[in-house]
């Protein structure tokens, strides 16, 4: 009985602090906000106005994954974005993601902050809503 109670205590020590691990390398929105703008990462920001939105499969494990096509309706930083873009959020489980949003409405309002690939083309890197973005981004803060 005692050895039981020893193997399923190391058991879920052992499994509880690989999943913590896994979240460990995530890093709160605000952070890569700032560590994008210090190392040059974000190129361009820009505010849009979600069009449409779908999931992208079912939920799975804490997973629910999603696709948004958005305007963009006003330019923050950067040039020559696209009219439109597209974004997607929740590939990672509930308890890694930061603050995992449901799936945008058409007309909510997101920030999608770009990278360049290495075609020098603009991609989503980082995308939320514009509340959150809001109170992390300075830039944003009076808009």
């Amino acid at each position: 009985m005692r050895e039981t109670a020893i193997f399923t205590t190391a058991f879920t020590l052992l499994f509880a602090s690989a999943a913590a691990e896994a979240c460990r390398v995530l890093t709160p929105p605000q952070q890569r906000v700032e560590r994008g703008i210090a190392d040059g990462t974000i190129n361009a920001v820009a505010i849009v106005t979600v069009a449409e939105s779908r999931y992208l499969q079912p939920r799975l494990d804490g997973m629910h994954p999603w696709r948004a096509s958005a305007d963009v309706t006003r330019v923050l930083q950067g040039k020559q974005l696209p009219d439109t873009v597209k974004f997607e959020r929740g590939w990672g489980s509930a308890a890694c993601e930061w603050n995992l949003p449901d799936l945008p409405k058409p007309g909510d309002q997101w920030v999608i902050y770009f990278w360049r690939d290495q075609t020098a083309g603009l991609k989503p890197w980082l995308a939320m809503p514009l509340a959150e973005a809001k109170a992390l981004d300075p830039r944003l803060m009076t808009r």
